[in-house]
């Protein structure tokens, strides 16, 4: 029951009472996401609402978030006589069917057509289970909370469903494993971010993204990031921006602090738990990296309990980058060949956590855990400042030659704009290019 749940932070609760709520139908409110009811949910076959499996605790949740004075809305994928029914017995609130997730014409009509909905000073959220949620988000530029409220029976490629990697790579804002969380999240948003996103709105947090867990009963690797590096649309909490900044030389000290002070307020939290670390490191650059050395000055000024060590080194012959290497297999390989273990320092039964600058297939990561654990190391947390997302389109069509435009980020000064690139910058457009102010 969720009758009680957040009433004693009333009094906060004025600053949002005009947000906007965007659920998902299947597997968010209804335990359907579960091929048995797809020809239900195609409109094939007379839907029974008798025989559909609420979410436990989903009725309480809607009326809470009514109680609350937040507009909700049902978004979905499914055919109307499945839909409305679902929605008139249960829920009794506005709904659109046959959404085309994550393409954003059929929601922005519906929500364009509700009284009162363009309040730009409201939050706006989608919830929902897979990327088809999340992506409908970025490209309306909400907030997304992914769910997870249910264990899939099946995997299903075009919706995500049981595909854990696929709807993380979305870019989900935040992550949920029940109403009240997702509750939490609503009413106050900054306090949930990832520890590298919240410090950029003056919150420590201790959030990460939980990416990779390998456990057995003797040792266990984990692979956390700290902030999501977007292309594309996205919520305004992603870091692409940042991302660009830690990359470039004249980045200031103030910015390095921030990133710094994000870093140890979670290792602070690491550090006050029975388990033990023995060394904490991080993954240098090359030498040919620019600017040189910038993961070593952050390292630096990061403020920990835990024994600093460098630990691992770089071939001094490297003529090419990583990022160069188009797929896993060849990123694990350039690792190996090029990374190295210092081999003067003692790892056996060692537990260490290491640092990077960004994850994005996890080669990288797996790789250097696989090296550590065979000079001997116990337990692994690979911590990744950036996670890069997937890219989206843009919402915006090109007035030139109505392709979709893509939002870009200028590496120099993290400048967004929207672009139509030209074949030769790997897209199918006109190469118009569209300033944004204050997106």
């Amino acid at each position: 029951m969720l009758s009680n749940i957040l009433f004693t932070s009333l009094i906060l609760l004025h600053l949002l009472l005009e947000s906007k709520i965007l659920l998902d139908l299947d597997g968010t409110l209804t335990n359907t996401a579960d091929v048995a009811f797809k020809a239900m949910k195609d409109g094939i076959e007379e839907t029974d609402t008798s025989k559909i499996p609420i979410i436990e605790g989903a009725i309480d949740f809607v009326n809470e978030l009514k109680k609350l004075k937040y507009e909700v809305f049902i978004i979905s994928d499914s055919h109307p006589k499945y839909v409305t029914p679902i929605v008139q017995k249960f829920f009794n609130i506005p709904s659109v069917n046959l959404a085309d997730k994550p393409n954003t014409t059929k929601t922005l009509s519906f929500l364009n057509s509700q009284i009162n909905f363009t309040n730009t000073e409201c939050e706006y959220f989608v919830v929902g289970d897979t990327w088809l949620d999340i992506e409908l988000g970025r490209g309306l530029g909400y907030i997304t909370i992914l769910t997870k409220l249910y264990r899939a029976k099946n995997i299903e490629e075009r919706d995500g469903i049981g595909q854990d990697r696929k709807n993380l790579k979305s870019g989900p804002t935040f992550i949920a494993k029940s109403y009240k969380q997702i509750l939490e999240i609503i009413n106050d948003p900054i306090s949930n971010l990832l520890c590298v996103e919240g410090v950029f709105y003056n919150k420590q947090t201790n959030n990460t993204l939980h990416l990779k867990d390998f456990i057995t009963n003797d040792f266990f690797i984990a692979h956390r990031a700290l902030g999501r590096q977007n292309s594309g649309e996205c919520d305004k909490y992603a870091v692409a921006d940042k991302y660009f900044e830690f990359n470039r030389p004249d980045r200031t000290k103030e910015f390095l602090n921030q990133i710094s002070n994000a870093v140890s307020y979670l290792l602070h939290s690491i550090e006050n738990t029975k388990f033990t670390w023995d060394y904490f490191t991080y993954v240098p650059d090359k030498q040919t990296t620019i600017p040189p050395n910038k993961m070593k000055e952050l390292f630096q000024i990061i403020n920990t309990r835990i024994e600093k060590k460098e630990i691992l080194i770089w071939s001094g012959d490297i003529k090419t980058s990583i990022k160069n290497e188009v797929n896993y297999e060849n990123r694990i390989m350039f690792v190996n060949n090029h990374l190295h273990v210092d081999s003067s320092i003692d790892l056996n039964g060692k537990s260490i956590i290491i640092l990077d600058d960004q994850y994005t297939t996890g080669a990288t990561a797996s790789a250097i855990c696989e090296k550590l654990k065979s000079h001997g190391s116990k337990n692994l947390l690979f911590l990744s400042l950036f996670y890069l997302i997937n890219t989206i389109e843009s919402s915006k069509v090109c007035s030139k030659c109505g392709k979709r435009m893509l939002i870009k980020i200028r590496r120099s000064d993290g400048h967004k704009f929207y672009s139509c690139p030209l074949p030769k910058y790997g897209g199918n457009g006109c190469g118009l290019i569209i300033d944004i102010n204050n997106i």
